[in-house]
């Protein structure tokens, strides 16, 4: 089977080099480690749901969401995971795709499998991975679609797009942005496009629900735009019931948890805060600034993937070599913000590999 080049390849890496994967801390994976309250009450609940078919419409679920988002749910596309929604875009928007590099791969590949053609831009990483509005309108007719990620994942940085959703819905083009992380971000209505969605047509907003509340397995993601013809389009492709029980059930309950959502907000304020600074402190690294739940890092003397294989056989952490992202190199790693015992675990070894 393909490797696909993402985090979270416990398993593999566990078999390969013959180690329990209960043993094995994945920094590789960007997962809020706090779980949900009674989320294993809400797991029987789906489960007895599970004797018949899900809402064919989602009816609950995208009441539940808009409520969480004041959207109207009719805005709505729920999906498996924010990667059915991706793919599902993709075969329904015009032929030239832009896309700001470096980012998620699947945009890319997702385009490629539709036979998009894809013009990819660069964000400049001696900038903090600024975006050249210069450039984006210079070559404003290149292309139909713009795939920007906001934060960016690998970067972690949010970044003010207002200009780029004006001038963008100045030449009638389509913005494409994934927030999937941008509720790890302090003061994120800010900087979401959510707000603009009922006034600008030409937003097509891309969330996921597992990353932020802790469940990547249970694959729930979701679209957002005002933009009709675009989801009667894409309703014409999206396979029914691809959203099990379990999440239409959990969407009853998770998104209405205030305390869990503000104790992981203020958990991530204060844990990137010490996790930046306690990093700064090894020499042989260059720290970028983060908003979100990872941190990217260049490793100034070591390859990416030579560190990786010795914290993972010497110590079974296991982190993310980044060079396979478009624009970054051999030197780049991702590390996920755990749970701060977790955290304090790879900073020692960290200490221990590099040297402060």
């Amino acid at each position: 089977m393909k490797d696909l080049g993402h985090g979270a390849n416990v398993d593999l890496m566990a078999k390969t080099f013959n180690k329990n994967t209960e043993d094995i801390i994945d920094f590789s994976s960007n997962i809020n480690p706090k779980v949900v309250p009674n989320l294993e009450k809400y797991i029987l609940e789906g489960l007895n749901k599970c004797k018949s078919y899900p809402d064919i419409n989602y009816t609950s679920l995208r009441k539940n969401i808009g409520h969480y988002i004041n959207i109207n749910p009719d805005f709505i596309i729920p999906g498996n995971g924010a990667t059915e929604i991706i793919y599902l875009l993709m075969k329904n928007i015009k032929k030239r795709l832009a896309i700001l590099n470096p980012t998620f791969s699947e945009y890319e590949r997702g385009a490629k499998l539709n036979n998009l053609e894809v013009i990819s831009f660069m964000l400049n990483k001696r900038d903090e991975f600024s975006i050249n509005m210069d450039e984006i309108e210079e070559k404003i007719d290149e292309f139909d679609s713009l795939f920007i990620c906001n934060p960016n994942n690998p970067t972690g940085k949010v970044k003010n797009i207002e200009k780029l959703l004006k001038l963008m819905s100045k030449h009638n083009k389509l913005l494409i942005v994934d927030e999937t992380f941008m509720e790890f971000v302090y003061e994120e209505e800010k900087y979401s496009l959510i707000k603009y969605v009922d006034k600008y047509e030409n937003i097509f907003i891309i969330k996921a629900v597992t990353k932020f509340f802790g469940m990547p397995g249970l694959r729930l993601g979701y679209g957002v735009t005002s933009n009709k013809k675009l989801i009667e389009d894409i309703y014409k492709y999206k396979e029914p019931w691809s959203v099990n029980s379990f999440a239409d059930t959990l969407s009853n309950y998770i998104f209405n948890d205030k305390d869990y959502i503000n104790l992981s907000k203020e958990y991530y304020i204060n844990e990137r805060e010490y996790m930046l600074n306690a990093l700064r402190k090894i020499k042989s690294l260059e720290v970028y600034d983060t908003d979100t739940n990872f941190i990217l890092i260049r490793l100034k003397d070591k390859k990416a993937e030579e560190l990786k294989l010795q914290l993972f056989k010497g110590s079974n952490i296991l982190i993310r070599d980044a060079s396979n992202f478009i624009g970054l190199d051999e030197n780049y790693i991702r590390i996920a913000i755990k749970s701060h015992e977790e955290n304090i675990v790879i900073l020692k070894e960290l200490n221990r590999i590099l040297g402060e």
